[in-house]
């Protein structure tokens, strides 16, 4: 058997490079996987589905706060604003249930370390950009400040600690 014919699963490699950053996650089947992190902020969950048919991988990460339908105007209005400033991927609500959810789907193609960095570097920037406006839902959830206001700091990184 010719091992390097064989169809690659992107799948395994969204398992290596969750494997090093030492999360736990489950695969659901051959096409998906699960992860769950603790950030700065909250829990986060992760998930990775691989379409065969189009050859891509549809990434999702949700937050642990859940917006209800009398604060969903609000809510769309901040992703709105999020979504302005993003380079890569986007921001949603989930109809369900009204979870914010990060999403971004990439195409794959058969060079496995190359799709490895590529899903390495998808993981840290959709994690980044998660920590960097949780605050500002965190805020038009519970805090009654109107979405333009809670992105007002989002641009500051604080150094050190108190």
């Amino acid at each position: 058997m010719d091992i390097e014919n064989l169809p690659l699963n992107p799948i395994d490699i969204v398992e290596e490079v969750i494997y090093e950053k030492k999360w736990s996650f489950s695969r659901a089947d051959e096409y998906e996987l699960v992860a769950d992190i603790s950030s700065k902020w909250c829990q986060y969950r992760l998930y990775f589905t691989w379409s065969e048919n189009i050859r891509a991988i549809s990434f999702t990460i949700t937050f642990d706060l859940k917006f209800p339908q009398t604060k969903i105007i609000k809510a769309y209005e901040l992703i709105g604003l999020i979504n302005e400033k993003l380079w890569l991927g986007h921001f949603d609500i989930t109809s369900k249930n009204g979870i914010p959810a990060f999403r971004h789907t990439i195409l794959s193609n058969a060079d496995s370390d190359f799709l490895h960095k590529k899903l390495e570097n998808l993981v840290d920037i959709a994690i980044y950009e998660c920590e960097k406006y949780y605050p500002s839902f965190q805020q038009v959830l519970f805090d009654e400040i109107e979405p333009s206001e809670s992105l007002l700091f989002t641009n500051f990184e604080v150094l050190g600690s108190a």
